[in-house]
C-alpha cells in the first residue's frame, strides 16, 4: 500500500490519496482463485468536513484446475467468496458440458490488504472451502 499527499487543491483543502494495488491467491484440490483490488481511497476536507471517496476495481477468477473434459460432466456450479465487508457469488446449471473452466466477477468493493477471503466451490455433490491471502 502507497500513502500519497497529493498537493492539488480541492476547494482550497488538499487531497489525501491511498493507492492499493495488491492480490489474493489461493487454492484447493480442485481449484484455485485470484483476487485483484486495484483503486485509490481519496481524503479531503470540504466544508470543514472530512470526505472519503473511492474508486476500486476488484476482479475474481476461480479456475478449475483439472482438464476441461474431466469437468464437462458438470451440471450445477455455485461459487461464493466473501471478504470482511461483502459477498459475491454466482450460480450455473449446465444442460449441455460446459466450455469453460475459469469464472470471473467484478465489482467496486475495497478490500484491505490484510483480510482473509473464504471462498466456497459446490459442483454437483462436491465441496471446497478455502481461503485467500495478499501474495507475498
Amino acid at each position: 500500500m502507497t500513502f500519497v499527499v497529493d498537493s492539488e487543491q480541492t476547494d482550497s483543502t488538499n487531497r489525501d490519496v491511498i493507492t492499493h494495488d495488491y492480490t489474493f491467491v489461493g487454492e484447493s484440490e480442485h481449484w484455485s482463485a485470484v483476487f485483484e483490488i486495484e483503486g485509490e481511497e481519496v481524503f479531503y476536507e470540504e466544508e470543514e468536513i472530512r470526505k472519503r471517496n473511492e474508486k476500486v476495481d476488484a476482479k475474481f477468477m476461480l479456475s478449475y484446475k483439472g482438464p476441461l473434459e474431466e469437468f464437462a460432466s458438470t451440471k450445477e456450479l455455485y461459487y461464493e467468496y466473501k471478504t470482511p465487508t461483502s459477498a459475491s457469488g454466482m450460480r450455473r446449471q449446465y444442460d449441455s458440458p460446459p466450455e469453460e473452466k475459469v469464472f470471473t466477477n467484478r465489482s467496486g468493493s475495497l478490500v484491505r490488504e490484510d483480510a482473509v477471503i473464504e471462498v466456497t466451490v459446490e459442483w454437483d455433490e462436491n465441496t471446497e472451502k478455502f481461503t485467500l491471502e495478499t501474495e507475498k
